[in-house]
Parts: C-alpha cells; sequence; structure tokens
C-alpha cells in the first residue's frame, strides 16, 4: 500500500538519518517517496528482485533472510525503525540474494527513487556519512547474528529486535516462527531457551501462551558475550 500524502519533510526528519538537513533540500527527497504498509509476513522484495530503490525503515521490524540448498531460512539481519536498505544499489539497480520480510504488521517503510536519493547524497556529504556509517553497521550486525554461538543467543537476539516493535516491548509470535526465525529447533526453543530466558529474568512468559515480554533487552543482546550464570 502507498500514501503519498504522509511523506512529509516532518516525516522524513523522525529518521536519524534525515535530522537537521535543511527544508529546501528535504523536499525533493519527500515529494519522491512512496510510503508502503506492510502486514505481518507480506514481503518488501524478494531474492533476484531488480530494485532501483532505496528503502528506510519507519516503524516495525524487517527480517532478511535466505534459503538454504535445504529449503531451510537462515536469518542474516533484522532491521529496526530508521535503517536503511538497497544502498548497494546507487550506481545500478539492487539485486538482492535475500528477501525482506516484515515480521509484524503495520510495518512502514519508505520507498525513495534510486536517483534522487543519490542526487540527495551528493548534495548533502554529512548524511551520505551517516548512510555509509549504518550500512556498515548493519553488515556487522548481520555477523554478529550468524557468529552468534548457539541457538539461545540466536534466540534472544531476535527476541530484542523484536521488542523494538511497540512500546509494551511484547513479542506476538508463535514458538514456530520463533524457531525459523532464530534457525532454532522448535522442541528446544519451547523446552530449554525460552524457560532459561526466562529463568535470567530476561523475558516473561507464560506456557501456552503467545505473548512474550521482555523484560531486558540490553541483557538479551549482551547475552552472546556475557551469558547468564544460571544458563546452562
Amino acid at each position: 500500500m502507498a500514501d503519498r500524502r504522509r511523506v512529509t519533510v516532518a516525516v522524513l526528519r523522525r529518521i536519524h538519518l534525515f535530522r537537521e538537513v535543511p527544508e529546501d533540500s528535504l523536499s525533493p527527497l519527500a515529494a519522491a517517496s512512496v510510503r508502503q504498509i506492510l502486514s505481518r509476513g507480506d514481503t518488501l522484495w524478494e531474492a533476484d528482485d531488480a530494485i532501483e530503490a532505496v528503502f528506510v525503515l519507519a516503524a516495525g521490524v524487517v527480517r532478511l533472510y535466505r534459503h538454504l540448498d535445504n529449503g531451510e531460512e537462515v536469518t542474516v539481519a533484522l532491521l529496526d525503525p530508521g535503517q536503511v536498505c538497497g544502498l548497494a544499489g546507487l550506481d545500478a539497480a539492487f539485486v538482492p540474494t535475500t528477501v525482506a520480510q516484515a515480521l509484524v504488521d503495520e510495518t512502514v517503510v519508505y520507498r525513495i527513487p534510486r536517483r534522487p536519493f543519490v542526487e540527495f547524497l551528493l548534495a548533502n556529504p554529512v548524511v551520505a556519512l551517516r548512510a555509509l556509517a549504518a550500512s556498515c553497521q548493519r553488515v556487522q550486525d548481520a555477523y554478529d547474528l550468524l557468529a552468534l554461538p548457539d541457538a539461545r543467543a540466536r534466540v534472544a537476539y531476535v527476541l530484542a529486535h523484536l521488542a523494538t516493535a511497540n512500546s509494551e516491548r511484547m513479542v506476538w509470535a508463535t514458538h514456530e516462527e520463533l524457531a525459523t526465525w532464530a534457525h532454532a529447533r522448535r522442541a528446544s526453543l519451547t523446552a530449554d531457551v525460552l524457560p532459561d530466558l526466562q529463568e535470567c529474568g530476561l523475558i516473561a512468559y507464560r506456557r501456552h501462551q503467545r505473548g512474550i515480554r521482555v523484560r531486558d533487552r540490553t541483557g538479551l543482546l549482551a547475552l552472546a558475550t556475557t551469558p547468564c550464570a544460571h544458563v546452562r
């Protein structure tokens, strides 16, 4: 779904990348932008699509994943509000090797055509540096995710990102979905991983209920390097 009326200078300035940019510089970019609203499970792009645009995530969580030869899915990145993707295609059409999927309802993305975005960056070098830093950070985050040593750490990472989707820090996902997103075994997630995270005081949930409340997002993100002493 697209809604050009809502993409204004004021709206774009809510994104860290565009803060403090003069209105006369930001207005053409806002005018060229298209607002997309994705529902849970919708895809922003599929692998091997030719995309000539940059995407700015305004709300929600987007998962980038790849299909393995055996049909399994591996998450390679989780995008939070404010992140930009598609920068790899600034000098040509972006042909991703991943699928981009919304993990929550009301995921809002601003789609900006490649040419006006490149012109904007050339005219605003400070923003270009911010975009470069954000892109490098996303690469580092993807490396960190793939390098997490065990399923518990990957589940913690996924829960920490999903907690950004609402002010209550509630994660509305089935155990099957969490297992897929974290590349973990469903039985192990239910029997071991989630109980361990709850014992650590990082999450709160009740068995046979879907909602998981994140109590300590920082602790979840740190789990890979500073595991809770209670976790076996």
